[in-house]
């Protein structure tokens, strides 16, 4: 399991550029110490942030433009966490200077955008995409596919996730999230969506419902924040999704996000926060599995904040797969498939009608 609590060795050392200090601050203190993947620069809007984080993480650099940070010759791959409605101008920005990317999830915010980041990463073979879907990388979904690939649940017959999250400090603290563009469904429902087909392969058709939380209305936040959403896949077999994100939730006992898989041999239920799976395999007693000796690698930050270790095992696993010159997943062609999933989503909710997912 790839980076699972602990920083692993690559194989050669790179250097990362983050871009985006609100999510980034996380991967900047998660890789503090990284016998390999060092921190050389650091950028954000706000010079006095993207200086203070560099002082406190002794990182040698810090930049408030993006361009200027790109010129930079040892940075290697550059990470991006701006907000959602800019990473394609600066996943272009990245690629046309000759850096690797590392782009947060939701990859762009259209299909059209997504198409042309296929067509750069295509058109520049010798340079890599990965998209950080970062709940891919938690403990107990690692633990999960680990199963999965082992045979242990069988074949699966239907999965269903969730991303249930009181929003209300993202709807204030985030000016930008009530700017035009933005939208909680490619921003939140991106997690539950991509790890759905991860498992059940490319969808074929959804259908969608979508409201506004009285929580929204109240603190300016002005587009729908609840989805719920059934999906065909390709294979025939059907699958559910919920987002759910004004509410007043149970922090400590119920999980954000939520990954459960059915198979012929066994159950997986996979939680985040919570460093717990609920596992049911065929000929055993069902059981509660703990992680807790991971608890410091995921959760560097007060509380349950920054997601610092998710961060570090994806960043591990690309740079392991640039090192040995396989493709790192999810790539920009699996982050099209997510990014055309939603879109159809966002149709068959303004429609009201089964909509078809759009191929590549």
């Amino acid at each position: 399991m790839e980076g699972h609590g602990r920083f692993t060795k690559i194989g050669r050392s790179f250097g990362i550029g983050i871009v985006g200090l609100g999510e980034g601050k996380g991967l900047v203190k998660g890789l503090a110490g990284h016998p390999d993947l060092t921190v050389v620069a650091v950028c954000d809007a706000n010079e006095q942030l993207a200086h203070s984080v560099a002082q406190q993480f002794g990182v040698p650099h810090h930049y408030s433009s993006l361009e200027a940070m790109l010129a930079h010759e040892d940075i290697d791959i550059v990470a991006i966490y701006t907000p959602d409605q800019l990473h394609f101008t600066h996943i272009r920005h990245a690629f046309e200077a000759g850096k690797h990317v590392l782009c947060t999830k939701p990859l762009v915010n259209t299909l059209d955008e997504a198409r042309e980041v296929v067509e750069y990463v295509r058109a520049t073979p010798e340079r890599q995409l990965m998209v950080g879907q970062s709940s891919r990388f938690f403990g107990p979904m690692q633990h999960q596919r680990q199963a999965y690939e082992a045979g242990k649940l069988g074949a699966l017959s239907f999965a269903e996730t969730q991303y249930v999250h009181d929003m209300r400090w993202f709807y204030n603290e985030r000016s930008w999230a009530r700017e035009g563009g933005f939208d909680l469904l490619f921003a939140c429902c991106s997690h539950p969506v991509d790890l759905i087909r991860w498992y059940m392969g490319d969808v074929e058709e959804v259908t969608a419902y979508a409201s506004q939380s009285e929580i929204a209305k109240e603190n300016g936040f002005h587009g729908n924040d609840t989805f719920v959403i059934n999906l065909k896949f390709k294979s025939g077999k059907v699958g559910r999704v919920l987002g759910l994100y004004g509410l007043e939730h149970l922090h400590q006992t119920r999980p954000w996000i939520e990954v459960a898989l059915y198979g012929s041999k066994g159950t997986f239920i996979g939680k985040y926060p919570q460093l717990e799976a609920q596992i049911k395999y065929e000929g055993e007693k069902e059981r509660i599995e703990h992680y807790f000796e991971d608890i410091y690698h995921y959760f560097q930050f007060e509380g349950v904040n920054h997601h610092a270790g998710e961060f570090v095992n994806y960043t591990e696993h690309f740079a392991r797969c640039l090192h040995q010159g396989v493709p790192a997943q999810p790539d920009a062609e699996d982050g099209f498939r997510t990014i055309a999933t939603l879109e159809a989503i966002r149709q068959s909710i303004r429609e009201g009608r089964p909509v078809r997912v759009q191929e590549l």
